[in-house]
C-alpha cells in the first residue's frame, strides 16, 4: 500500500513540476518597437531656430546666453544649417534655447 501512496505521489509531483513547461503553448506577438524621429532644424532667421519632430514644428529664441554646439565644437548661429540634426535644451522662458547641440552637415557634404 505505501508503495502505491509513493508511485502516486512521485507521478503527482512531476507532473505539477513539469506542467507550467508546457502550459505557454502560445506566444505573444511581439509589439513592434517605436520608430524614432529625430529632431531637424527647418529654417534659421535672424535669432530664431525653426524645429521638426514628428511633424511638430517649434520655433525657439537664441539669445546671447544660448549656448551652441556643431558637431562637438562651439559655434555661432550662422553655423546651424537647416537639415542639421538637434538638440534643444530650454531655460526658464520655454520659447528660448539655453543650448543647441546640432550635428550632420546638411545636404550630404563633408565636414572640412
Amino acid at each position: 500500500m505505501k508503495s502505491k501512496l509513493l508511485v502516486i505521489i512521485s507521478i503527482v509531483l512531476a507532473v505539477s513540476v513539469a506542467a507550467p513547461a508546457f502550459a505557454g503553448g502560445r506566444k505573444k506577438k511581439a509589439s513592434p518597437a517605436p520608430k524614432y524621429h529625430a529632431t531637424v532644424i527647418s529654417s534659421v532667421t535672424g535669432n530664431t531656430i525653426t524645429v521638426t519632430q514628428d511633424k511638430v514644428t517649434r520655433a525657439f529664441t537664441i539669445t546671447r546666453f544660448s549656448e551652441i554646439m556643431v558637431n562637438g565644437q562651439k559655434a555661432t548661429m550662422a553655423d546651424l544649417k537647416p537639415g542639421m540634426t538637434v538638440t534643444v535644451t530650454i531655460g526658464v522662458d520655454p520659447s528660448q534655447a539655453s543650448r543647441v547641440v546640432a550635428t550632420g552637415v546638411p545636404g550630404g557634404g563633408k565636414k572640412m
